[in-house]
């Protein structure tokens, strides 16, 4: 099988163990028990949250695939590290998920992660590591023993520093086995979703020291945007030595895109083929309108990805809705808008109601996790129907729940990109602020509702509202109601010393502070302070 020729999905996407890890997992003693539970359970290629995952044709990026086989192939002799830039929507995640698949069916996948802006743990490069460890215990059963053991005999390592996690869960593990024909590979793709620079760098480092220090029979295949910060780190001479990278953006695309679109337009028509039994031409589209759509991508995945899963509406009239696109197209230079930014206004532009869309989009665009429209709906105090309705037509930007009980998200970092640039966004522009400011409210209005009712309410919603209401709050655009809302003595009831400093420091940043409240909360916190023996800030 070529690189190129990726494995069928799985029945039911998901991780595959050994019975007897299985039933590691539920014992409740095991240290593999423990781990699972400080691990991004959507990172992994394979995981259900992720499906369908973006994959390569078969018949694009041969020259990239040639020589990531080829990397992959002269591991043990040549660089251990290899990076793969390029602007967004090129693809980068979509060739990531197919050497996964490629490597995983060769034996020499060790472990995945899939950092995403779009949801809150997969952004938490703390979850990286413990991530890993958990896959190589699945790749790779001999470790398993001696990593469950170091995981029991010292819980407090899930919360220690990535320093001494990698030294007892990685390293000292790693060096009970003896080590395999090929480096085992570790895929991490979108390196710069990792949230902060600073931690994405240190991330990169600490893969160094692995490959250089302890010498692990390790290979990484890393995918970014080409960030300065990145860039100068792979600059240095110490990753000069260690890394060889491929710039996505130096290998034409074009032709790729074409065939991306041909192939995936006659999918497109064969599965319609009921109400597209009378299109002409054959095929279809036309080639004219081929060109257009490959000139309008420049090179880039994405926008040719974004038509398709536009027109592909399963309750839509798919040449309709291709017309509809290509006159829009046309009218981009006159717009002065980007081809990606013009498709994304004429897609938004097709809901009824852009006020009801922005109301539900637009805190969707912010929140730190996704959420299932119910729970959703209960932070923005509307009914359910009211977000499903002001989303049914945005199925090409936002990802709906994959099964019961999972988020709604924005699909792609470069369309949170655009709705959160005004300059992009126009009438459409996500005001951050205010979406913070209308979650921090809802989230307050929960809070206190599940006091007066614990038993009655939604666990998971009030899981979600306690652990990121301060954070919405700290983005907030202040406002007369969320104001009124802070000083809801109810509320104050039930809070800890670390959330009411964290609304004090906004009360106190923001303009026009409110005096009376300051002096409220200010007293909450002394008194929680003091009844818990700890310093004031």
């Amino acid at each position: 099988m070529s690189l190129q020729q990726s494995p069928s999905p799985p029945t039911i996407p998901g991780p595959s163990f050994p019975d007897e890890f299985r039933e590691n997992q539920y014992t409740g003693e095991d240290g593999l028990y423990l781990l699972h539970s400080a691990i991004a359970v959507g990172a992994s290629y394979d995981s259900f949250e992720r499906y369908p995952p973006p994959r390569c044709h078969p018949q694009t990026r041969k020259v990239v695939f040639e020589i990531i086989l080829g990397w992959l192939n002269n591991a043990n002799h040549g660089p251990r590290i290899l990076w793969v830039h390029s602007a967004p929507g090129s693809g980068k995640t979509a060739i990531a998920q197919t050497v996964s698949e490629y490597c995983a069916q060769s034996g020499q996948l060790g472990a995945t992660f899939f950092f995403s802006h779009c949801k809150g743990d997969l952004s938490d490069g703390r979850l990286l590591f413990p991530t890993i460890v958990y896959k190589l215990a699945s790749s790779i059963p001999e470790i398993r023993v001696p990593l469950s053991r170091a995981i029991q005999a010292d819980t407090s390592i899930l919360n220690q520093s990535l320093e001494v996690q990698i030294q007892k869960l990685i390293v000292e593990p790693y060096r009970t086995v003896p080590p395999p024909a090929l480096p085992t590979l570790i895929v991490i793709d979108a390196l710069d979703a990792c949230s902060g620079d600073e931690m994405q760098c240190r991330i990169l480092t600490l893969i160094a020291r692995l490959i250089i220090v302890h010498r692990l029979p390790l290979c990484f295949f890393v995918t970014s945007r080409l960030e300065p910060h990145l860039q100068g780190l792979f600059d240095t001479p110490v990753f000069c030595k260690l890394s060889t990278c491929i710039p996505l953006d130096a290998f034409p695309s074009d032709t790729d895109v074409r065939i991306f679109l041909r192939t995936e337009f006659a999918s497109i028509q064969h599965h319609h083929r009921c109400t597209m039994a009378t299109i002409n031409p054959d095929p279809w589209p036309s080639n004219d309108v081929l060109e257009l759509l490959v000139q309008n991508s420049g090179g880039q995945f994405l926008y040719p990805a974004t038509i398709l899963k536009y027109v592909d509406d399963p309750c839509g009239m798919p040449a309709e809705r291709l017309m509809d696109v290509v006159v829009a197209a046309a009218s981009a230079p006159a717009s002065m808008l980007a081809p990606i930014d013009q498709l994304y206004h004429h897609i938004l532009s097709s809901s009824a109601d852009s006020a009801a869309l922005l109301r539900v989009l637009g805190p969707t665009a912010v929140l730190y996790a996704p959420l299932p429209p119910a729970q959703l709906a209960l932070l923005l105090g509307a009914p359910e129907a009211d977000v499903h309705v002001a989303l049914r037509d945005t199925h090409a930007l936002v990802d709906g729940p994959a099964a019961p009980g999972q988020g709604v998200r924005v699909s792609q970092a470069s369309t949170m990109e655009f709705l959160l640039d005004i300059r992009r966004g126009l009438q459409f522009w996500v005001e951050a602020g205010k979406y913070h400011a209308a979650l921090a409210r809802g989230c307050i209005r929960y809070i206190a509702e599940y006091m007066d009712n614990a038993d009655t309410l939604d666990l998971a919603s009030y899981q979600y509202v306690r652990r990121k209401w301060t954070r919405h709050l700290a983005q907030a655009t202040p406002s007369t109601e969320l104001l009124d809302d802070l000083g809801e003595v109810r509320f104050v009831y039930s809070r800890v010393p670390e959330e009411v400093q964290a609304v004090v420091a906004w009360l106190q940043k923001i303009p026009n502070p409110q005096d009376h409240l300051l002096h409220l909360w200010r007293g909450w916190q002394a008194e929680l302070c003091s009844a818990r023996g700890c310093p004031l800030p």
